[in-house]
């Protein structure tokens, strides 16, 4: 199993910041991203808050136990 297949992490399709909207898949690429201070937001709610009330950020968007979560 290659390195890249196995670090895959499932994530909310609903999840963006604006490093996604200009690199895409890529987006922890970007000069400007740093893990733990970007702003993520919903595309549900276009709030830092999901539908579920529970906050939106890579790490709580890649739980699939979330009821809003659907898998990227």
């Amino acid at each position: 199993m290659s390195e890249e297949t196995s670090a895959y992490r499932p994530r909310c399709k609903n999840l963006y910041c604006k490093s996604m909207m200009v690199y895409g898949e890529a987006f922890e690429s970007d000069p400007e991203y740093q893990m733990g201070a970007t702003e993520f937001m919903c595309l549900c709610t276009s709030k830092g808050q999901g539908p579920d009330g529970d906050g939106v950020s890579l790490e709580e968007c890649s739980n699939a136990e979330r009821p809003c979560f659907q898998e990227f």
